[in-house]
């Protein structure tokens, strides 16, 4: 965990989306494992929580299981199992796993990308990176406040089964909880960031975005950050050159 909280952070971010990238490139099935042992590699050097990686993985699952039934349903000609009218296809199963892994291993690179680097730092990193100030701060407001309605709804969730409510089978009974729900979260949500917003102008905020603005000056890289640059974008021109190499075969 230590190696990654030193990693300098305009190293980091770079060589971590390119990983990312080139990972999102690989077609072949032959490939296709390297990829969740590379996310494995950096996910316990990285010293994340198992637990908070799996909470993360909850969204992207349900979407990638629809996905899957669609493929496996509808992608390609060979039959794998016929049961009755539904009949699965093994092409499509295997682009269907191929894509699951693809996907999750690089939203794993991402997260340990995010959940080592220091919120407070991540911001002066990036405007020192001439990435516009305005930019830096939206994307940064945003993903807290994703995560701010993400805990805000779980009390809310708990709120309501200490209060014994049951939602039984009903989907109108669930979709008249959810409606009203999203709706306070939102509510809630901008009446909150209205008043971070007044709370930084009063602070001084947006006093200094002019081209003339220098408080964010990059540190020099250590050594170290140097050498897991390095190994980061050797790995990802790996998968690269390998890639090419084999449709190129």
């Amino acid at each position: 965990m230590m190696v990654f909280k030193n990693w300098d952070t305009s190293l980091k971010i770079p060589s971590l989306f390119f990983l990312m990238m080139s990972m999102a490139l690989i077609r072949d099935q032959h490939l296709i494992p390297l990829l969740p042992c590379i996310a494995a590699i950096l996910f316990i050097a990285s010293g994340v929580p198992l637990s908070l990686l799996l909470s993360r993985f909850r969204a992207p699952v349900v979407f990638l299981l629809f996905v899957s039934v669609f493929l496996i349903l509808f992608s390609g000609d060979k039959v794998l199992v016929r049961i009755g009218p539904v009949v699965l296809k093994s092409q499509g199963a295997v682009f269907a796993l191929n894509t699951c892994v693809r996907v999750l291993s690089v939203i794993t690179v991402g997260l340990v990308m995010i959940y080592t680097t220091p919120l407070s730092g991540l911001s002066g990193q990036l405007k020192g990176m001439l990435i516009p100030h305005i930019l830096v701060d939206i994307g940064i407001m945003t993903g807290r406040y994703i995560m701010v309605i993400g805990e805000d709804y779980g009390k809310m969730k708990t709120a309501r089964k200490l209060r014994g409510y049951m939602p039984g089978e009903s989907i109108a009974r669930r979709f008249g909880v959810i409606v009203p729900t999203a709706a306070t979260l939102l509510i809630k949500g901008f009446h909150q960031s209205e008043r971070v917003f007044n709370a930084m102008r009063m602070r001084g905020y947006g006093s200094s975005f002019t081209g003339e603005d220098r408080s964010y000056a990059l540190e020099r890289p250590s050594c170290s950050s140097f050498l897991m640059f390095l190994a980061t974008v050797i790995v990802a021109v790996l998968l690269i050159v390998l890639e090419i190499t084999v449709e190129t075969a």
